[in-house]
């Protein structure tokens, strides 16, 4: 069946009316989600550099998505996203006889770390408390905030978009940046 040209007519110009198709991209927010997690991932439909569609990826969807392993919009020549934006904790070594995927990114479980000073889940009473890096208990300080505006985050609440996403990810991974994040220097 054809679809009539005045109709695809219409659609490329609602489609232009709209400010094209969106681009998408990976996006992460240091905000505790509804099921408990304590960060969420999302990938993210942008048009003129405002987010207008947002779908929360779990981390297994995400991992999978950022390292080509499955199709994604904002992944579409299957790249490993983790190789390319030098995030070492989530790839294997250059020299790995496997050179296959991690199935993990052991930086995703201290994003926490940057907005809390202590775990902010109640643990046994036999458990130690895991540290944070904030300076304050529940948000970042205003200095680790003008930190994270580097990455594209305004707000505690807000995104870290894309390709700045990933350079956050790999930074997490360096004890300098770390060390400066957490205490100034």
């Amino acid at each position: 069946m054809r679809v009539p040209a005045l109709i695809i007519a219409s659609l490329l110009a609602l489609m232009a009316l709209a400010g094209g198709p969106a681009k998408y991209a990976f996006a992460l927010s240091l905000s505790p989600s509804t099921d408990g997690r304590l960060f969420c991932l999302f990938l993210v439909g942008l048009r003129d550099s405002a987010v207008v569609e947002s779908r929360p990826l779990t981390r297994e969807s995400f991992i999978r998505q950022v390292q080509g392993r499955t199709f994604s919009h904002a992944n579409p020549d299957a790249e490993d996203l983790f190789r390319k934006y030098d995030v070492k904790a989530c790839t294997l070594p250059p020299d790995s006889a496997a050179m296959g995927f991690l199935t993990d990114c052991t930086t995703l479980d201290d994003l926490w770390k940057l907005r809390y000073w202590e775990y902010p889940v109640k643990t046994a009473d036999s458990q130690h408390m895991a540290k944070g890096w904030s300076e304050k208990p529940l948000v970042p300080s205003p200095r680790q905030m003008q930190i994270l505006a580097g990455y594209g985050l305004r707000y505690p609440n807000g995104l870290i978009i894309g390709e700045q996403l990933f350079r956050l990810l790999r930074d997490m991974g360096d004890p300098a940046w770390v060390n400066n994040y957490r205490n100034g220097g």
